[in-house]
């Protein structure tokens, strides 16, 4: 069954973040070794699993002076923070992850919005 994007929040080491506006965990991928020899079957290349890459998480929210997460994510830059992702099933993702640089974007007649990267370190686990 589906649930609802809306209502996704995020807290790294225990503060939340505020304004978040859009929340992607993405990118986790498997390396493939290659183990293709000159004796291989039928001239098929094989492949076994390696090391697996976690991903990364972005964040983008709108941009206000004073929040507490926010101001985390600053400050937090280069650390490996305790990051939980809560779903609007209140599902939860648990993980570490090692704070980005947190960026600011300016549009002509827009909203100022951040940007802040976190690049995922070990295991990733769900929990309900």
């Amino acid at each position: 069954m589906a649930i609802k994007s809306f209502g996704v929040s995020v807290t790294i080491g225990g503060t939340a973040i505020g304004e978040l506006t859009d929340v992607s965990a993405n990118g986790v991928d498997v390396n493939f070794i290659d183990t293709t020899a000159h004796d291989s079957s039928g001239s098929w290349k094989t492949f076994i699993g390696g090391l697996t890459d976690p991903g990364t998480l972005e964040l983008t929210g709108n941009y206000k002076q004073g929040d507490a997460g926010q101001a985390a994510l600053i400050s937090g830059r280069g650390t490996s923070v305790a990051v939980v992702i809560t779903f609007s099933d209140a599902t939860n993702m648990h993980f570490n992850a090692i704070v980005g640089g947190y960026n600011l974007s300016n549009p002509l007649d827009d909203k100022v919005e951040f940007t802040c990267s976190l690049k995922i370190t070990g295991a990733i686990s769900i929990t309900t």
